[in-house]
């Protein structure tokens, strides 16, 4: 090194300008995302394309020393600002390439598949779409920040082979594969060795790049997902139990960005969204809720493809099972289902009086569901004498086109004549300690829960029924038609103790509604759950919310989409009960329900007066002639995982304007309708997709990929749009 001069401080600041520039390599300030990585110089080793650039800074810039001619004559503080600047701008290039090459671009070896990157140091697996920007980064094990616990699960394992050991012995994997007969590629998590003390077993993703479909709830927005607005702390996301969640229930979540993920266990999972705001969405098994509080394996799939539909499409088929095809037009739920009474303490002497009523406004009258007490007590499978009579006199008599629903549940009633037999027999729900039945409180009696799970079980309570009916004898009736499953008899004692029990409330739901399906064709699910190959429909109900100081009708819409989603296509909506909407709420339920393919309707159509009346004999006509033969036409399209109600990126699924729209939706891909959902408006803004749309009611053209601001609505109207095959007239 040549001499500088006799100022020593400035030879001190040259070694400590050398000290940061050989240090730079161990830079601490990496982000991927929204995942902040804090870490010593040990916790990563940065790629080679950045080692090499420090490297070539380090030997071709500190190693040149200039001639001690050539040694600048500038003051000391002058030289030490500039190595700051210097080392500071070498510092911000290196973080950049480290950041850039680690997160927005691709690690230069890919790990064998298009869209998917695992950097195993970090524990950081990268998703990326076909234009190779981020669209999903995941953190394994979030709460874990000891990086050096990770290792391979075998020290001589080939760079493809994705499997690490965690110091608490859990076990990571990573299998890379594509769909057959798609561009979805998958990645599947298994995770084994997992017990009660594994130290971290919850998987945290960033849902910050996209729009989020799938996950039903009471508390805001969820089509999409409004991180603005909904969060979500440690909730048990498991279906049958009363809490924030909507009655359709299934592990899968998509993007507008074409990534899902799907978990496969069938057990009590952690669950949280947007935890203070974090924009995270973070899962794993619940322990607390598993029977011996523990679980060898578990694991899940991330899927990616070009965009929403494709990769819902090639998911939807692979994962879960096929919905069978309807004969729609002959189907009992294709016209209305009349509810006669909403509670136990309904008087059965005014069915007939209802009947009477829906007959004079000159309603059609093909289902009536009995929603009282109809059973001496709870688990009898028998009507009462007075109902019996009650039934009997009108609908052999007088309504004898008429069909009846009848509710049931898994409840026993302690009073039920079955209640002994139940017992003795070993028919209900046991408790895996003590082999007594579990009991629950429903309808403020206290009940045992019917095993369905169990064949003995299913043989009594199928015997019960075709009893009910009277089979085989002089008397067999056609009625009742139809079942409406109560699938949440409790409270949450359910959904926590009966994991721990011998009998598993999945299977004993799914073994009941098959047993119903068996006795009669058309059954009504209250929740449902891993049922999509029964063919059955599913209650959606509906919400009245306060918005922007309006009352508004909410969740049906969201809700049927979402069904949709997870692969049940035939749903039937409820209204509110009449103590929350009035006749002009009423009016603008009807206008939406009359277009999805189960219809259900309460006494208010008659209650309300002669103008609700007209307005449902007329969109019954509406849905005769129109609605009911374009399910037909299009219901083969579910075994292709086809929903009959489809959102409205359906038909252009990287249209961003149709991403967010939660309050239209489509019939098939010709039908579009826009519903006004609010009390007093008048108007509302449509969002038309690609193509020349015609309104069914002007015959007016609208050009896609357009909103419309202000379209005028009357309040016995809704707009409903064709999508033309012809071009508009000038």
């Amino acid at each position: 090194m040549a001499n500088r001069g006799p100022n020593k401080p400035c030879v001190k600041g040259e070694k400590e300008n050398d000290k940061l520039l050989t240090n730079a390599e161990g830079y601490k300030g990496t982000q991927y995302g929204n995942l902040k990585v804090s870490g010593d110089g040990g916790s990563f080793t940065s790629s080679p394309g950045t080692k090499s650039l420090i490297d070539k800074i380090t030997k071709e810039d500190q190693l040149k020393s200039p001639p001690e001619d050539e040694t600048p004559k500038g003051s000391c503080k002058r030289k030490i600002l500039k190595a700051v600047v210097t080392t500071l701008f070498i510092v911000i290039v290196v973080g950049i390439i480290i950041i850039w090459t680690l997160h927005e671009g691709r690690s230069k070896k890919h790990i064998g598949n298009e869209y998917f990157d695992f950097i195993s140091k970090l524990r950081v697996l990268n998703v990326y779409n076909e234009k190779d920007n981020v669209v999903l980064v995941g953190w394994l094990k979030s709460e874990d920040f000891d990086y050096g616990r990770v290792r391979k699960c075998d020290p001589d394992q080939t760079e493809d082979t994705f499997c690490f050991r965690f110091a608490d012995q859990s076990v990571f994997q990573l299998y890379l594969y594509t769909i057959p007969g798609s561009d979805v590629q998958c990645a599947d998590i298994m995770w084994h060795n997992l017990t009660r003390d594994t130290l971290i077993s919850k998987d945290c993703y960033e849902v910050a790049y996209g729009f989020w479909y799938g996950m039903p709830n009471f508390k805001g927005q969820f089509w999409p997902l409004d991180t603005r607005e909904v969060v979500i702390d440690h909730m048990t996301y498991q279906p049958y139990q009363e809490n924030i969640l909507g009655p359709v229930l299934e592990n899968f979540w998509i993007s507008s960005s074409g990534t899902s993920i799907i978990l496969h266990q069938n057990l009590p999972i952690k669950f949280s969204f947007n935890t203070k705001k974090k924009k995270q969405f973070c899962f794993g098994p619940d322990f607390d809720n598993i029977p011996d509080h523990s679980v060898q394996t578990y694991n899940y799939t991330i899927c990616q493809g070009p965009d929403v539909k494709s990769t819902f499409l090639a998911a939807r088929n692979k994962f879960f099972p096929k919905t069978r095809v309807i004969d729609y037009e002959q189907h009992d739920f294709s016209k209305i289902i009349w509810k006669f009474g909403n509670d136990h303490k309904s008087n059965p002497d005014n069915f007939g009086d209802f009947l009477h009523q829906l007959h004079t406004a000159g309603l059609p009258m093909n289902m009536v569901e009995y929603d009282a007490v109809w059973q001496g007590q709870l688990g009898d499978f028998k009507f009462n004498p007075l109902t019996l009579n009650q039934i009997s006199l009108y609908l052999k008599g007088k309504y004898i086109n008429t069909k009846l629903m009848l509710p049931l549940s898994l409840a026993c009633s302690y009073l039920s004549k079955n209640f002994y037999r139940g017992a003795g027999d070993r028919l209900f729900v046991k408790d895996k300690h003590t082999y007594g039945f579990k009991t629950v409180l429903y309808k403020d009696q206290s009940c045992a829960l019917w095993d369905a799970s169990n064949p003995a079980t299913r043989e009594f309570i199928k015997s019960q029924l075709e009893s009910l009916q009277q089979k085989g004898t002089i008397e067999e009736t056609e009625f009742p038609q139809a079942f409406d499953f109560k699938t949440r008899p409790s409270n949450n004692v359910v959904h926590r103790l009966l994991y721990k029990n011998s009998s598993d409330i999945n299977a004993m739901n799914s073994d009941f509604v098959s047993l119903l399906r068996s006795v009669n064709k058309s059954v009504v699910l209250e929740t449902a759950h891993h049922m999509q190959n029964l063919t059955v429909f599913v209650e959606i109900p509906t919400v009245v919310a306060n918005k922007s100081g309006k009352k508004c009708l909410d969740f049906m819409l969201q809700g049927v989409l979402t069904a949709g989603l997870h692969g049940y296509p035939y749903t039937v909506s409820l209204a509110p009960s009449e103590d929350m909407i009035d006749e002009e709420l009423f009016m603008r339920w009807i206008q939406v329900a009359m277009f999805l393919p189960g219809l259900r309707v309460t006494n208010a159509a008659v209650s309300f007066g002669d103008k609700i009346s007209k307005l449902v004999q007329n969109m019954s006509n509406y849905r005769n002639t129109v609605i009911i033969p374009m399910f037909s036409k299009i219901v083969s399209n579910i075994t292709d995982g086809f929903p009959l109600v489809r959102p409205l990126w359906w038909i252009n699924p990287k249209d961003a304007n149709t991403w967010t729209v939660s309050d239209q939706f489509l019939i098939g891909d010709t039908l579009m309708v826009a519903p006004v959902l609010c009390h007093g408006d008048r108007s509302r803004k449509i969002y038309f997709p690609v193509g020349d749309w015609v309104h069914t009611l002007t015959d007016t053209h609208y050009t896609g990929k357009k909103w419309v601001e202000d379209f005028p609505v009357k309040l016995d109207e809704i707009p409903v749009f064709e999508l033309s095959t012809e071009e508009p007239e000038d």
